[in-house]
């Protein structure tokens, strides 16, 4: 997605909202509450740090290029404390679903999205390189049917979309893939002080 908008990493939390929406800022303030709770509850898929002094939700889809290179940018910054919590949905292409299910399905579900990603363009189709269940379960289906409507609560048309909190509990969202330089200032205002109980798995 191209951004008109240039900040690096040297700009405040304050230039963040000049790309980062928050939900506040549209009058939602208890909706934003609602909807980050909801996020919490969903079955996300941690990456990175085990204790996290960071923590960002994307919603990705297992063939979105665009997904896979903000996986691969977002690698750096696990080593200063962030966690990744990936909130899968099937929109992508035929195959996004049965992927989604073969994630969702595998005994370890990270190590499984780990994998898609590494093996990313070397599978049957283009995209994620994980094989795909032929037949999603009803299970995994309603899933995926939950994180797509969750996104598009959020305001998001399409993948990736991240989602996250500062220090004070004011949500925002970045849709689309930001430029590379800004990653640092969102992963220095994401923040875990107010998410209250820590979301476990969904499943």
């Amino acid at each position: 997605m191209r951004n008109p908008i240039k900040f690096g990493i040297a700009w405040t939390a304050a230039a963040l909202l000049s790309v980062a929406l928050p939900l506040a800022a549209r009058g939602q303030t208890a909706t934003a509450r609602a909807q980050m709770r909801a996020l919490q509850q969903t079955n996300w898929i941690p990456e990175g740090s085990a204790h996290p002094r960071h923590v960002i939700y994307v919603f990705m889809d297992a063939n979105c290029p665009y997904c896979h290179a903000l996986w691969i940018a977002l690698r750096p910054y696990y080593r200063s404390g962030l966690q990744v919590r990936e909130v899968l949905v099937g929109v992508i292409s035929a195959s996004s679903p049965g992927k989604a299910a073969a994630i969702f399905d595998a005994a370890d579900p990270s190590a499984a999205l780990r994998m898609n990603e590494a093996r990313w363009g070397r599978g049957v189709d283009p995209g994620g390189g994980i094989a795909p269940v032929a037949h999603p379960s009803a299970k995994d289906m309603r899933e995926l049917a939950h994180n797509e409507a969750l996104m598009q609560a959020f305001g998001f048309e399409g993948t990736p979309g991240l989602v996250f909190a500062n220090a004070q509990g004011k949500v925002y969202t970045v849709g689309g893939l930001p430029p590379k330089g800004d990653l640092g200032v969102i992963v220095a205002t994401a923040s875990v002080a107010r998410e209250g109980t820590q979301a476990t798995e969904g499943r």
